[in-house]
């Protein structure tokens, strides 16, 4: 006995099936247009006002970095040329360009610094911090003093202090 035939008909009455059409569904007119509310749907509106959508995917936030509110505080990584023979002024300056603050006027005692050639570990620098950058390069034997109203940094000489235990507090024998 051959199956074939019942199961051909039995698919051929189903898909038959599929093909009628409904009458009882009320026609649509094509005139109508989409109700548009006009409140901002809220699955487009951002989470926060400190985050916008940018692009298709991303959101982006609004706030100023630490950086950006603290230029000293903002990440650089140092190259300088060799060849240059820089002194720790030299440095200074260059360090400075583009970080918006400018070094003070070289004092009789912070000209001591100034004028020193730049030790060679000094050449490349980073990534660090634009703050322990310029502490780095005064040493410890000075002290970074900075003026946010004018944007300037200083150096100031701090106490010597020595490892002799020969000397007393006052410094004599």
């Amino acid at each position: 006995m051959n199956l074939n035939l019942p199961i051909s008909l039995a698919l051929a009455l189903a898909l038959t099936g599929c093909a009628t059409a409904r009458t009882d569904a009320p026609p649509v007119p094509r005139t109508t247009k989409p109700v548009v509310s006009s409140a901002i749907d809220p699955r487009f509106k951002p989470k926060s006002t400190q985050e916008i959508a940018q692009g298709r995917y991303g959101l982006v936030s609004t706030q100023p970095t630490v950086e950006q509110r603290d230029p000293l505080l903002q990440i650089i990584d140092v190259h300088i040329t060799p060849t240059l023979n820089a002194t720790v002024a030299d440095a200074l300056h260059f360090i400075l360009q583009r970080s918006g603050y400018s070094l003070c006027a070289a004092t009789p005692g912070v000209q001591m610094l100034f004028s020193r050639p730049l030790p060679s570990v000094h050449y490349q620098l980073g990534p660090i911090s634009l703050i322990d950058t310029l502490d780095v390069l005064g040493g410890e034997a000075w002290q970074l003093q900075t003026d946010p109203v004018l944007r300037t940094v200083c150096f100031t000489q701090r106490q010597v202090v020595t490892n002799d235990p020969s000397l007393t507090a006052e410094g004599q024998p």
